[in-house]
Parts: C-alpha cells; sequence; structure tokens
C-alpha cells in the first residue's frame, strides 16, 4: 500500500511542552476521523522536550485537505506563541511485504 508519511517536529519554547500538547488535543481527535486519514499521533521525546506529530495519509490530496481544516489552521494559531521551530518531513512510503 502507497502513502503519505508526515513526521513533524515540533521544538517548543522553554517550559511551553504542556501548552502545545494541551492546544493539540483537539487537532488529533478531528483529524483522526477525516477520509484519508490512516494514523495521526503526538509522540513526547523521552530525550528533551520535542513532540513530533507522526501522520499517515492515504494520498497527497487527503493531506492537502487537512492543511486547508479549521482544526489544522486554528492549531497553527493557537500554539505559534508556543513553538520554538518546526522541522517538516513529507515522505511517500510504500509497505514492504515480508
Amino acid at each position: 500500500m502507497d502513502f503519505i508519511l508526515v513526521l513533524a517536529k515540533v521544538q517548543p519554547k522553554e517550559g511551553c511542552q504542556d501548552s502545545i500538547i494541551e492546544v493539540a488535543e483537539e487537532l488529533v481527535y478531528e483529524t483522526l476521523q477525516e477520509e484519508g486519514n490512516i494514523d495521526y499521533q503526538l509522540l513526547k521525546s523521552i530525550e528533551d522536550d520535542t513532540l513530533t506529530f507522526v501522520e499517515k495519509w492515504e494520498s497527497p490530496e487527503a493531506l492537502k485537505k487537512h492543511m486547508g481544516s479549521p482544526h489544522f489552521l486554528n492549531f497553527g494559531e493557537e500554539s505559534g506563541e508556543f513553538v520554538e521551530k518546526m522541522d517538516i518531513q513529507v515522505i511517500g512510503a510504500k509497505e514492504i511485504e515480508f
């Protein structure tokens, strides 16, 4: 199966990790309901304050629609003041069958 994998690493400003997690709760919940979404998780590093969104999408079109959704745009607005930097990787992937 082909899919789109997104890894969005978020480096919070000092002391702001919990604020980002709180703002992300609605984003994660709503995104999991979206057509074309396979999986959507927010992971917390055990080494530092980094948070990583790990996303799987059926197609580039589904990802593009997500990026225009109200919950995605709302997250960007509400979390902006808490984020030091963000690094996003978008990968076209295919599962390997053994």
